[in-house]
């Protein structure tokens, strides 16, 4: 990226108002008729790098803003649907050393903001936080964490591994769900590859405190790599969930091992890697290709051996019934399925 785009992308934090409705048409619309306010500059952090903005709106109009800010704080402001600024750019993580990523926001029926972000300083952690921006003056200058906080900066999830990109969303009860993706593998079936966990909460904002209704669950309890999850609620209160996932993928695998006699043993254990059985050490291996296809993931694997034999070990044990005997190869090892 050329340094001047970068500077201006940093240093600035834009909102447009756009006529969604008219992209219920079919036609194709141009940008003067689908954006009906100029830009609005919500922030110039100068030097700092703010990024990773969240957006939300209540019933009165007004926008609701939170980004992160080097990545050390997450920040918030709110914006009148005339363009005011009603508070000022102000910080709303708590003091310390954090590093914040990917906030998410929804607003509730009564107008309280509900900001949702990863934290990764340290052990990594979901945090949870409401605002109430009515406690504040409003007058366009700059609040406090203290005085915007109802419920200050909770920790939904914090545990080995790591996690990230929570998304958030609220019921007409006003309870809380939030999923995110999570490395957190207590069993060690899935190589601690991301899958998606979800929480439900209940804030109670005349306390401050939160109830757990539903703590870290698994939604997803297959091998593969899961992220990025988006949640919303429906007029039902059904919680509908969607993720990037690596089901239905495609994974080639190539071994090269030497034929020459001394490595006998690695045939066998290669053999066990890919389509499982006892190590010749000792132990047992599920296997690579039968754990995967239980994912819904095609597996092609080619084990090429050095020289102009293939050992009987090419053959046997936990090889047995793969050899093909296909010799030197002609063709790229990505168009014949193993």
């Amino acid at each position: 990226m050329g340094q001047k785009i970068k500077s201006v992308s940093l240093v600035s934090i834009m909102l447009l108002s756009v006529l969604s409705t008219l992209f219920l048409t079919t036609l194709t619309a141009t940008a003067n008729t689908v954006v009906i306010t100029d830009a609005i500059q919500i922030v110039d952090g100068g030097t700092s790098a703010d990024t990773q903005t969240a957006v939300g709106s209540d019933s009165e109009g007004n926008v609701h803003v939170v980004w992160a800010r080097n990545n050390l704080h997450l920040y918030y402001s709110m914006i009148s649907p005339r363009g005011e600024t009603l508070i000022d750019t102000t910080q709303i993580t708590n003091p310390g050393l954090h590093k914040i990523w990917h906030p998410d926001m929804v607003v509730d029926e009564n107008d309280k903001v509900h900001v949702v972000w990863a934290d990764k300083s340290g052990q990594h952690k979901i945090v949870y936080t409401v605002l109430n921006p009515w406690a504040a003056a409003m007058d366009g200058s700059a609040s406090d964490d203290g005085t915007l906080s109802a419920i200050n900066d909770h920790v939904v999830s914090s545990r080995a591994q790591n996690r990230d990109w929570p998304a958030i969303d609220i019921d007409s009860q006003g309870g809380v769900h939030i999923a995110w993706e999570d490395s957190y593998d207590e069993l060690g079936r899935f190589f601690n590859q991301p899958q998606i966990y979800y929480s439900m909460l209940s804030p109670d904002l005349s306390s401050g405190s939160v109830i757990t209704n539903f703590d870290d669950t698994l939604l997803t309890p297959i091998i593969g790599h899961k992220g990025h999850p988006d949640i919303v609620v429906d007029a039902n209160d059904y919680v509908q969930i969607a993720w990037d996932d690596t089901r239905g993928g495609k994974v080639e695998l190539n071994f090269i091992v030497d034929t020459s006699g001394s490595m006998y043993s690695e045939w066998a254990d290669i053999c066990t890697v890919v389509y499982g059985g006892n190590f010749a050490a000792g132990g047992y291996f599920q296997g690579i290709k039968p754990m995967l296809e239980t994912a819904n993931m095609t597996v092609y694997e080619t084990i090429y051996g050095l020289g102009n034999t293939l050992p009987s070990a090419a053959s046997s044990g936990n090889c047995a019934g793969y050899n093909q005997n296909a010799g030197p190869r002609t063709t790229r090892s990505r168009a014949i399925p193993r």
